[in-house]
């Protein structure tokens, strides 16, 4: 089943207030590991090998097993590849796909461990303590598709939406802070690109003609569309270790886990007529009357997040045999503070500079707390000898239990996050993910690295009592039907979305204590496809109501990911 996602559904639920829905919720809380150039090329299925520092992070007791302290940098980069596809009604007629690449420099693992032998023959016989920043997610990613509409525009549909807000209302800057109008409307509105006709409260686009007898108000020709997307910054977990080595067989470590993010995420949409002479504008001033003609729109939303976090995490690794080891760990649900801000711009040009227009909504500003998904994770490892290792994960992840919540909240108050949190409790689930790598030492120095790794979306939908489907939108659009029990959810359906990562590394042990590890690792991100802007009823020439859909763009996404550790042993 594929999933048709607003451009801004990442925001859509909350325009004039930031983000806080069930997607922002899953991009904080998901991980998608990084760490050194050994554990990426392995596909960190680390879980019961451990040894290195890019272990630690995902299994605690990873730091023990080394039997030595370590100082590891690795520096590298994403490359992000997209390519996009534009079908101007629905997702009927594809055009050919436009390729978008952008690379950003990253900083996946650094670490030290220092380890302090006790003495002992058995029992304790070492402690470790180490401190850690790894990558647990990137958001580097850039998308840009276009094409010609000469039926539905997107200041149309803003036009469309602001119906029924009084003009005195949107055309007010006070508005931002003193209406319930939403902040995308009023800065259209307020940049040129819809007026009013016919009684208060109907509004037309700038790239739209309006009937003679003013029943209806149409698109007359055909506009240049390009909608375009990029997101970029990191996850990064800061983390505080101690490992314990019991008697060499047993294996047990604690993590702090402190995460940070910064999410910048920008939606840009443009729209110019092919051939201007067929969008006149009319502007009456007093008894006079002037025309020009639409040249071009602009329109575009900027959000910013910085994320922090704590977390708890314990892992254990257990070697029945000198060759097989095992481990598992279970990792707290992470409390994050979310810090927001936002602002959108809109800009109209015409023939006559003179009624050009545009404007910058306020920066809009909010901080709430976010309860992310709890972990679990085994693995199973079997060493060669010095020959190499094999090793498989598997991790588990439930994010029904993410939850929103105000940060200063006044407990005699109504929820604010009422709908969202139920909505996360039934659309979002348990998501699934199974790791496997090998290395095999060509030479005592020189090893080779391969691995995989197979990750299943928490999103899900339902079908009601009537067996209509029902996505997280339409059960956030029509929350207290709901809880009120008019509509009731019945059975649940994952959809069958996979990312995929494939890697390749080798490295190098010099007789000493230097080290270095290299690793390229593709993931391969699930199809999507997006609406730049909402569904509306428009009309052709002739006022016939269409039966037509906004544009869709379908993207296809890959992350490559390159890097170099530089390790020391002591």
């Amino acid at each position: 089943m594929k999933k048709i996602l607003a451009a801004a559904t990442f925001l859509a639920l909350a325009v004039s207030a930031g983000a806080q829905n069930m997607y922002d919720a899953m991009t904080f809380s998901q991980n998608q590991y990084y760490g050194t150039a050994r554990s990426m090329a392995m596909g960190n299925a680390v879980t019961a090998l451990g040894g290195d520092l890019g272990s630690v992070v995902i299994n605690p007791a990873g730091s023990a097993v080394a039997g030595y302290g370590q100082f590891t940098i690795t520096p590298g980069f994403t490359l992000s590849a997209v390519n996009s596809a534009w079908s101007p009604e629905g997702e009927n007629s594809y055009g050919s796909p436009n390729g978008l690449s952008q690379t950003r420099m990253n900083l996946p693992n650094v670490g030290l461990s220092m380890e302090f032998k006790t003495g002992r023959r058995s029992g304790v016989k070492a402690l470790t303590f180490s401190v850690i920043s790894s990558q647990t997610d990137n958001y580097n990613f850039a998308s840009e598709a276009f094409g010609t509409n000469s039926r539905t525009s997107k200041i149309a549909e803003f036009a469309d939406a602001a119906y029924g807000y009084a003009e005195s209302v949107l055309a007010n800057y006070n508005s931002f802070n003193n209406s319930d109008a939403p902040w995308d409307l009023l800065t259209s509105y307020q940049g040129g690109m819809y007026g009013p006709y016919g009684w208060d409260g109907l509004y037309a686009g700038v790239t739209e003609s309006i009937a003679d007898d003013a029943s209806y108000h149409y698109v007359p020709g055909a506009l240049s569309q390009t909608s375009s997307r990029t997101k970029r910054g990191s996850k990064n977990d800061l983390i505080m270790n101690l490992g314990l080595n019991i008697s060499d067989r047993v294996y047990v470590g604690f993590n702090v886990g402190l995460p940070s993010a910064r999410y910048r995420y920008n939606e840009s949409f443009y729209e110019s007529a092919v051939d201007p002479g067929q969008f006149p504008i009319i502007y009456e001033d007093m008894e006079e009357s002037y025309v020009t003609y639409f040249n071009r729109g602009t329109y575009s939303y900027d959000y910013m997040a910085d994320v922090t976090g704590i977390y708890a995490k314990i892992g254990v690794i257990l070697r029945p045999t000198d060759a097989l080891r095992l481990g598992a760990t279970f990792q707290t649900p992470t409390a994050y503070t979310v810090s927001e801000r936002w602002q959108h711009y809109a800009s109209t040009t015409f023939d006559d500079s003179y009624y050009n227009d545009s404007q910058y909504s306020p920066e809009g500003e909010y901080e709430y707390t976010l309860r992310s998904p709890y972990r679990a994770s085994f693995g199973l490892a079997y060493t060669l000898g010095k020959a190499g290792a094999i090793s498989v994960d598997y991790e588990l992840a439930d994010y029904s239990v993410m939850r929103f919540s105000e940060l200063h909240r006044n407990r005699l108050a109504s929820d604010a996050f009422l709908a969202q949190n139920l909505t996360n409790r039934y659309f979002a689930g348990v998501a699934h993910s199974v790791r496997v790598g090998g290395e095999f030492k060509v030479t005592p120095e020189f090893a080779v690295r391969a691995g995989y790794t197979l990750a299943t979306s928490p999103e899900r939908y339902w079908t009601d009592s009537s067996g209509m489907t029902v996505t997280a939108d339409d059960y956030a659009d029509n929350f207290y039907d709901y809880y009120d029990r008019v509509k009731n959810l019945v059975t649940p359906h994952y959809y069958k979305d996979r990312t995929q990562s494939f890697a390749f590394g080798f490295g190098y042990s010099s007789p000493g204590s230097f080290f270095l590890d290299a690793v390229a690792r593709l993931t391969r991100y699930p199809a999507m496809t997006f609406a730049p802007y909402f569904d509306y009823d428009s009309y052709d020439k002739a006022g016939n109501l269409q039966s037509v859909l906004s544009p869709r763009v379908h993207t296809d996404r890959s992350l490559w990911n390159v890097a170099l550790t530089f390790g020391w042993r002591f």
